[in-house]
């Protein structure tokens, strides 16, 4: 399945265990075009960036959008706003986070590329400023680390929230979705089917915490070493950050308690 031809993808050369290949840069747009997301503030990533645009017909890189703060997605924004002229974004929460933003957007905002636009949808968890974007007219999603060409997005507490994040997913069922297109990894040609997936998946994973707990598992590592075996050391802290975010969860709905660095159920009677 192929993106529509006013989509174009540069993905920037920072390859590893969280970024997969690297991070896709979407430009979109025709004659006057935006850019969501710059990982990378090098001039091989700029010229990408531009040059992918030019293909696509696009004269002018008007805006740049960002689903999110972490570096491997707005490391270079400020770079090519200053080489494009492009005026940049962030999500209203963060203002004032890269120190030379020119707009906000929040929740069910609108922003225009040449003849379309694109709808702005909060959609916490993975980070609590994260945003997706969504084209109503081919019905594409833009989802940031939300979701992703394959594997699972890091939930990394504090701020990242396994409660919010459960709620975008809900949330995002809603939309009639096509085609996402995500921060890392190959395009997804069957939405539907996917966030179902990723929803299942947290759902088993916090039945196996549960289930740790229940047979006497009580810190953030043991009940890791219980859920992942054979984990690579490289994703060992990773995976810690999943079962703290599902314990957080938890005991935000009253199901577990903390004492010290222990994790207790209450009573499940």
């Amino acid at each position: 399945m192929a993106t529509p031809d006013f989509i174009g993808k540069f993905t920037a050369n920072n390859p590893g265990i969280m970024t997969l290949q690297g991070t896709n840069q979407y430009i979109v747009g025709k004659e006057t075009g935006l850019v969501i997301d710059v990982a990378l503030s090098e001039d091989s990533n700029m010229d990408g960036i531009i040059e992918q645009a030019e293909a696509m017909g696009v004269k002018k890189i008007d805006k740049i959008l960002l689903t999110h703060i972490h570096s491997d997605h707005c490391a270079g924004a400020l770079a090519l706003r200053k080489r494009c002229g492009a005026k940049l974004g962030i999500h209203r929460s963060r203002k004032g986070y890269l120190g030379g933003e020119d707009f906000q957007y929040d929740d069910n905002d609108r922003i225009s590329f040449g003849d379309g636009e694109l709808n702005v949808l909060h959609t916490p968890g993975h980070e609590s400023g994260h945003c997706c974007f969504y084209e109503g007219s081919d019905k594409v999603l833009f989802s940031g680390d939300n979701i992703l060409g394959y594997g699972t997005a890091v939930i990394h507490p504090p701020d990242g929230n396994m409660t919010d994040y459960m709620k975008t997913l809900e949330r995002l069922l809603g939309f009639n979705i096509s085609l996402i297109l995500p921060g890392h990894g190959p395009l997804i040609g069957k939405p539907e089917a996917k966030i179902r997936e990723y929803i299942k998946h947290r759902i088993e994973r916090e039945q196996q915490v549960l289930a740790a707990l229940r047979s006497g598992r009580n810190t953030i590592g043991d009940i890791t070493q219980t859920i992942y075996v054979d984990i690579s050391a490289a994703l060992q802290r990773v995976a810690e950050f999943s079962v703290q975010a599902h314990l957080e969860k938890l005991m935000r709905e009253g199901r577990v308690k903390k004492e010290a660095d222990r994790y207790l159920l209450v009573s499940e009677n």
